[in-house]
């Protein structure tokens, strides 16, 4: 499992000695998981030129935990789900996108390329689950500890 926090899980033991983040988590908002994915993604350093946007992911969808019978479950959602969200969020005012999502990045996988196509902009994705320590350091792979992932930039295609 790693250290970090890893979708419907909660803390795994590295993450509470370590402090690290792994924002394979859930999209931010006011549930517990989501003020800790808030927190990590206020510490990362911002890229000129781009927005962030930190959600739970995965190489063909992503995911966001809303209360359901009292208790925090997982959603998923497509790439088209996510455009409709952010045309209408006061955060993004156009223009590229960082996404600070595990896996959306992945070559096995659609996300990133099918969001790029749908908003016709640059989404930038990682290869494998991200990482976040307190300090706003990133890494990109299966462990906290050593970058083997990196970041890959999709365009939109035009259509045939």
């Amino acid at each position: 499992m790693g250290a970090g926090y890893h979708g419907g899980f909660g803390a795994t033991y590295g993450a509470r000695k370590s402090g690290v983040i792994t924002l394979d988590s859930n999209l931010v908002g006011d549930l517990p998981k989501g003020k800790d994915l808030a927190a990590a993604a206020k510490k990362v350093k911002k890229e000129e030129g781009f927005t962030d946007v930190a959600v739970h992911g995965a190489p063909d969808h992503i995911e966001v935990f809303r209360m359901i019978g009292g208790e925090e479950k997982g959603v998923k959602l497509t790439h088209r789900s996510l455009a409709r969200f952010l045309k209408t969020d006061k955060g993004y005012s156009g223009g590229k996108i960082r996404l600070l999502t595990c896996k959306t990045g992945m070559k096995t996988g659609t996300f990133a390329q099918d969001l790029a196509n749908k908003m016709g902009v640059a989404v930038k994705a990682p290869s494998d689950t991200l990482h976040i320590w307190p300090n706003g350091r990133m890494v990109i792979g299966p462990s906290p500890y050593k970058n083997t992932g990196k970041w890959i930039t999709y365009y939109p295609k035009k259509r045939k």
